[in-house]
């Protein structure tokens, strides 16, 4: 019965496929999932790295199905499979995350894609009978909880960078198949939110930063972020933070395609099902984590919400001031004034028609999502936070400089 559900598993993931027979998933059909690399064989022609979130927030409790676009397992043997039909050496790797990079269970490492031997009808049924053998490593794979509990999407991405060490491929690529709700490790998301700490500020403090510099230049798709498995689900803007913060994540990576690395969502909702027990995952309280105090709520970095020199609010910056509406507008708050903060590089005067037109930006778009009436001030330059903001030889002080770019917002009854 195990193999005949592993061939209808199969046959699912590439519609029209031949279904192999139970004898072609065999164990002696699927010894090159476990083999290791020939260093007789060419040169990499392709290197394709998938790690799946193994962790409690993308996966439902026994019992349950929430409906949910794509099945990670279908989603994982479709991008192992993706150059089953070109030529050369394409080698493959596959594992599962949890809540730190010792949590990275690897399934497959470096197998070498079987080479199709006969005509197109030939190269399908060989195609499929592989798809039975990776869904049966995969399944397998997203079955067994993780170690260690919470969900450490860097330290993830750290171990796809390591697994690409060495020669390059003439095409490498790592997707990574998760919610994107990241509460451990160098990104923590509730700090995030709270804090307003960028993407590039984050990457920057990372202690797997080398290793995540191995990602340069390399293909990343990351699939199904925003979208997890407990109740209850992500709101609409939430979801748009999710997906605008690890697009800004991709481009502080500098991966290939930055801006399009955070994969479209399948417009088709299939139930998700598990039947094992993981580790309790914390959530991200997005609400929770930008709590007012008396007059207002956390300074929120100038860097979150506009690009350098910029008055236009990012996508980023969009999605947070959302969120933050709705948590004002569940308080019955309103707001009072936006006060615009620059740190002192440039001119004086130039800076204080910068963050003159920050706050406007941000007072009219906190207007448009129904919290209108706050008044708009922009101070440049003159009430910084942080001192000193330069070295004594007048260098720039990054850090420091980074808590005067800021914007406050100050409520009222």
């Amino acid at each position: 019965m195990a193999a005949i559900l592993t061939v209808l598993s199969c046959a699912a993931c590439f519609p029209g496929m031949p279904s192999p027979s139970p004898s072609q998933t065999s164990a002696s059909a699927c010894s090159w999932v476990n083999a290791q690399p020939d260093e007789q064989e060419p040169a990499e022609t392709s290197d394709t790295v998938v790690l799946v979130d193994a962790t409690a927030s993308f996966w439902p409790q026994a019992g349950q199905r929430p409906s949910l676009p794509d099945d990670p397992a279908t989603v994982a043997v479709d991008q192992l499979l993706q150059n089953f039909k070109t030529g050369g050496t394409r080698l493959i790797s596959f594992g599962t995350f949890g809540g730190s990079s010792t949590t990275v269970d690897w399934a497959i490492t470096d197998a070498a894609l079987p080479t199709p031997t006969g005509d197109s009808a030939m190269t399908q049924a060989e195609q499929g009978t592989a798809a039975g053998c990776l869904t049966s490593a995969v399944e397998s794979a997203v079955a067994t909880a993780p170690t260690v509990p919470g969900t450490d999407v860097m330290a993830a991405l750290a171990a796809a960078g390591q697994q690409l060490q060495g020669t390059r491929a003439s095409t490498d690529k790592v997707v990574l198949i998760t919610d994107g709700l990241s509460n451990t490790g160098c990104l923590n998301l509730s700090s995030v939110i709270s804090k307003g700490q960028t993407a590039a500020a984050v990457l920057g403090a990372c202690p797997e930063r080398a290793d995540l510099g191995l990602l340069r230049g390399v293909s990343l798709e990351l699939s199904g972020i925003g979208f997890e498995a407990v109740e209850p689900p992500l709101d609409t803007a939430e979801q748009a933070f999710l997906t605008s913060y690890w697009t800004d994540m991709c481009v502080a990576l500098k991966v290939a395609s930055a801006a399009s690395c955070v994969a479209k969502r399948s417009e088709k909702n299939l139930p998700r099902v598990s039947a094992t027990t993981r580790p309790s995952d914390p959530a991200i309280r997005f609400l929770a984590a930008i709590q007012p105090g008396p007059e207002g709520v956390p300074p929120v970095p100038a860097d979150l919400l506009f690009a350098f020199d910029s008055a236009e609010l990012s996508a980023s910056g969009q999605a947070y001031l959302d969120i933050l509406a709705g948590k004002l507008k569940s308080l019955r708050r309103r707001v009072a004034k936006v006060i615009g903060h620059t740190d002192d590089q440039g001119g004086a005067s130039y800076n204080l028609t910068l963050s003159q037109r920050r706050a406007n930006a941000v007072a009219a778009y906190l207007a448009a999502d129904g919290l209108a009436g706050a008044t708009a001030v922009g101070v440049g330059e003159a009430d910084p936070v942080c001192h000193p903001q330069r070295t004594p030889t007048g260098a720039p002080i990054p850090a420091c400089m980074a808590q005067d770019r800021r914007v406050q917002i100050i409520l009222g009854g």
